[in-house]
């Protein structure tokens, strides 16, 4: 089996060798506009240094404010293959790698490129939308960059032609996580099905430990279905070893579904989702005593949500980006253990908490995005928010028979300064309230994340340093799981350490140095970090808090061309570290996947803080 998905993963990646060597003197080209002649030609000259990729970061804002409130008479739509250039299309690379992945890629077709577009010929040309509308056709994972371009019509006087230009990535991909060779994960998906913007994986898993020795799985997932004027989609699928609840074994079975209409412009009028799902384990390690004792359960999940743009319908002519903006939501959830381990059938776990209730929630928030590059991608546009969102919620809750009602606030911004730095600040804060007595259960929240500006070292090498702060409360705690050291807030790659806390302090430094010369089409960004967390135990005063740190480095590498994710070689040095256990660790991982939350409207929820 792993010789299989070896040989498939080296058919995928041994065509393509040679793709993507566009070097920087090429990128650094002419838009292929200004060279045409006419009309054309002067737009493209007028507008290349707006369209052109630039290291500074730029608001992602479209020059047409002198086109404002015309009606479109055309659209175009040019989808590019990946071996194209989306600044030149005269430029085309071929090579015998190229034209076997050619064979093996269907381009996106132009009418999956028409259902994502949010204006259609007849309608009022409106700026805003139409750069929301490139983002959101950039951010379709099988997609590499898009440019949407607007002029007066040389046909029709008075009227707006418009010509949208996307290139895709290879979408044949793959991923293989190995710990050794007694164990391995692999997964091989395409993420364009037939040029229709479908994804289609298969996974799989070896254990030589477990018992049977594999697992399988597979996902659907169907984009940009459209319902009148609705954009839908939908994900299903089904697994045989995801983690255990509690242990991490690979023996949980899981079949899910769910269908989303996400929040895709300012000017949005509905957004939500509903999702189900089934979980069951099944004996894979253990004796069957110690299974059914610690480890059996079964469960069903159903979550539903929607959420109200308030003033969606203003009048688009006058609307700018400064707009202040509202937005109301309400979420109902159920969760119900039919099955859990004897051990706790009498004993309350966390982990096995039936729960139901609802949340509705009211925000104001204004959100608007810069374009830059190598933040988490190799030299591919990225968007980041700027703005902020403050919201505050209530709701009902019935968790294993205690019956709360929640309150909560919460508060985010974003903002670039003026010499390049991007920070954001996060802050939560809530708790439930029973009907008689003082609050429970109480969160806080308050994290900072920061990045310097990109600093050339030299002709080839590029710097940029992250920073993040996160400190963590637990007040008057009850039901609620504790703080823990294996979190996305603190040491998430620690395994061994169950330490349950009532306050953590973390602090994480990275520094990435990107290298813009390309190997058989992969960059190369080499990093080190150093994290370090501070957890004050459960029930236990402030003298007691304990630190925990690791540090160590790695390499990250990525062909901007491919649909599957980043590669990365990561090692760890832990300081300190309980007996029995290793002070070191080395991963290999492939298909990681770096973003930014790009969203500041979510659907309601408590304080999340693990």
């Amino acid at each position: 089996m792993k010789l299989s998905c070896l040989l498939i993963l080296a058919c995928i990646v041994l065509p393509l060798t040679s793709l993507a060597q566009q070097d920087a003197s090429h990128d650094r080209d002419t838009f292929f506009l200004a060279k045409k002649k006419g009309l054309l030609g002067k737009l493209g000259r007028s507008i290349t240094r707006n369209s052109y990729p630039q290291e500074a970061p730029a608001k992602v804002a479209l020059p047409y404010d002198t086109l404002m409130g015309k009606r479109i008479h055309s659209i175009e739509i040019m989808p590019l293959a990946f071996n194209r250039n989306i600044y030149d299309t005269t430029y085309v690379r071929k090579n015998i790698g190229i034209s076997i992945a050619n064979a093996l890629h269907k381009n996106s077709r132009e009418r999956l490129i028409r259902r994502n577009l949010f204006f259609k010929e007849g309608d009022v040309f409106y700026p805003l939308l139409v750069s929301d509308n490139e983002r959101f056709l950039r951010d379709q994972s099988y997609i590499q960059d898009a440019l949407i371009l607007a002029f007066e019509s040389p046909v029709e006087p008075g009227m707006v032609d418009v010509i949208v230009i996307t290139k895709d990535v290879f979408s044949l991909g793959g991923s293989i996580s190995a710990s050794g060779v007694d164990k391995a994960r692999f997964e091989v998906s395409e993420d364009n099905l037939g040029g229709h913007g479908t994804r289609l994986a298969l996974r799989g898993f070896y254990d030589k430990d477990r018992q049977p020795g594999y697992g399988v799985g597979a996902e659907l997932v169907r984009r940009s279905m459209r319902r009148r004027k609705a954009l839908l989609n939908w994900r299903t699928g089904f697994t045989t070893f995801n983690p255990a609840i509690v242990n991490g074994r690979r023996e949980e079975n899981s079949v899910y579904t769910s269908i989303e209409k996400p929040l895709i412009t300012r000017y949005t009028e509905w957004t939500g989702a509903v999702s189900m799902a089934y979980h069951m384990t099944s004996n894979a390690y253990s004796p069957d005593s110690v299974y059914k004792a610690f480890a059996r359960y079964r469960y069903v999940d159903a979550d539903l949500w929607l959420g109200y743009n308030v003033g969606f319908g203003r009048k688009k002519s006058t609307d700018n980006e400064k707009r202040i903006r509202h937005f109301i939501a309400g979420r109902g959830f159920y969760t119900h253990f039919g099955q859990i381990p004897q051990k706790y059938q009498t004993e309350y776990n966390f982990n096995y908490a039936n729960i139901n209730g609802f949340l509705l929630q009211y925000n104001i928030y204004r959100q608007n995005f810069y374009k830059t590059k190598f933040i988490y991608g190799f030299g591919r546009f990225e968007d980041l928010p700027v703005g902020f969102h403050a919201g505050v919620t209530t709701g009902w809750t019935n968790k294993e028979g205690a019956r709360r009602w929640y309150y909560g606030i919460e508060g985010e911004g974003s903002f670039y300064a003026k010499k390049g730095m991007y920070n954001m600040y996060t802050f939560r804060l809530g708790g439930f309230k029973p009907s008689l007595g003082k609050f429970q259960d109480m969160s806080l929240l308050f994290n900072v994340d920061h990045f310097t500006r990109l600093r050339w070292i030299n002709s080839h090498w590029l710097n940029r340093n992250f920073i993040t702060l996160n400190y963590s409360k637990r007040i008057n705690p009850l039901l609620n799981p504790p703080l823990l050291l294996q979190s996305d807030f603190a040491l998430p790659y620690v395994r061994g350490l169950f330490r349950p806390s009532d306050e953590r302090t973390t602090i994480k430094l990275e520094s990435v140095f990107f290298n813009t010369n390309k190997i058989l089409g992969f960059r190369m960004a080499p990093f080190v970090f150093t994290d370090v967390s501070f957890l004050r135990p459960q029930g236990e005063p402030f003298k007691k808090t304990t630190g925990y740190s690791a540090l160590g480095g790695g390499i990250r590498t990525r062909n901007e061309n491919l649909v599957f994710g980043t590669i990365e070689l990561r090692g760890y040095y832990f300081p300190r570290v309980e007996p029995g256990t290793d002070n070191w660790k080395v991963e290999f991982s492939t298909n990681v996947r770096f973003r930014y939350n790009t969203n500041f409207i979510r659907r309601p929820d408590f304080v999340l803080f693990n």
